[in-house]
């Protein structure tokens, strides 16, 4: 059952050469969408911002509604419905 140091070698070395092939496979995807990335990482960045500013976010949300308050209250309620699924699915997948 025990194997010998150069069997304990020889498998060692394949099982390196296999995770820098994976490695290499799992950076050319990377790479492909690397501007997707850039983009999320700007776009929590900015949730970012504004959870840091929350007076900001609400004057912005009331010269909307100001503006174009029917526009405003479609959102509203659209935001409104995506928060709720989103709960309903935490809830689904959540571990008992």
């Amino acid at each position: 059952m025990s194997l010998s140091l150069a069997d304990v070698r020889r498998q060692r070395g394949e099982l390196l050469e296999r995770a820098r092939a994976q490695r290499e496979t799992v950076r050319g995807l990377f790479d492909s969408q690397r501007h997707t990335f850039w983009l999320v990482d700007r776009a929590l960045e900015l949730g970012k911002f504004l959870a840091a500013r929350k007076a900001l976010l609400l004057a912005g949300a009331l010269g909307f509604a100001v503006v174009q308050p029917r526009r405003a209250l479609r959102w509203a309620f659209n935001i409104w419905r995506l928060i709720r699924l989103v709960r309903q699915v935490s809830r689904a997948f959540a571990p008992d």
